[in-house]
């Protein structure tokens, strides 16, 4: 029994086909999705069975400048992602990524968004504290550098003598009248 989900097209490139054992994974994974050898190159077409609810001007403007989007929609697909031809068909990754790319298997639309938007606000963040921490970098050697074209030499905490210098404890009860005359004396 032929499987459903791959339809072979012209093939302009005599691509082999995925095997058959992972088309059976793929039907088992999601029985919507369809694997179609590409017009355009060396690389497989990974689409869903799903009509396109788009206005006729924008199919014919946007969608169909691309060969392959034009096959697509002729067969009633719309394109999810592009396979490479020498993929490695038993990475066990490559349906996990499928997983985590389907809106419906995360929640929804709306989870997914949120999901997304938690993401670039952590890496805005994240990239805001590396060029922070760059620039601290940066503004402490320019300092430095100053310091060193003024003739000032290096400042009294960057000296390498005072990192290597321990804290000495004073155990000694200081009395305030040496420091400030006046202090605790009589007058």
């Amino acid at each position: 029994m032929p499987l459903t989900n791959y339809i072979p097209d012209v093939n302009r490139f005599h691509l082999a086909g995925p095997p058959d054992w992972w088309l059976k994974q793929l039907l088992e994974f999601d029985n919507s999705l369809a694997v179609v050898p590409s017009r355009q190159g060396f690389y497989y077409r990974l689409a869903q069975r799903r009509k396109l609810n788009l206005p006729e001007r924008i199919v014919n403007e946007a969608l169909f400048n691309q060969s392959d989007t034009r096959m697509l929609a002729s067969y009633s697909l719309v394109p999810v992602t592009t396979i490479v031809a020498t993929a490695n068909w038993s990475n066990p990754l490559m349906f996990k990524e499928l997983s985590d790319r389907a809106p419906w298997r995360n929640g929804g639309a709306d989870k997914v968004n949120a999901i997304l938007d938690a993401q670039e606000i952590k890496q805005d963040i994240d990239t805001k504290v590396k060029t922070n921490d760059h620039l601290t970098y940066l503004s402490k050697d320019a300092w430095n550098l100053y310091r060193k074209a003024q003739g000032l030499g290096r400042s009294w905490n960057t000296s390498p003598q005072a990192s290597k210098t321990p804290l000495k404890r004073v155990t000694k009860h200081v009395n305030r009248s040496d420091y400030y005359p006046g202090f605790g004396g009589g007058f």
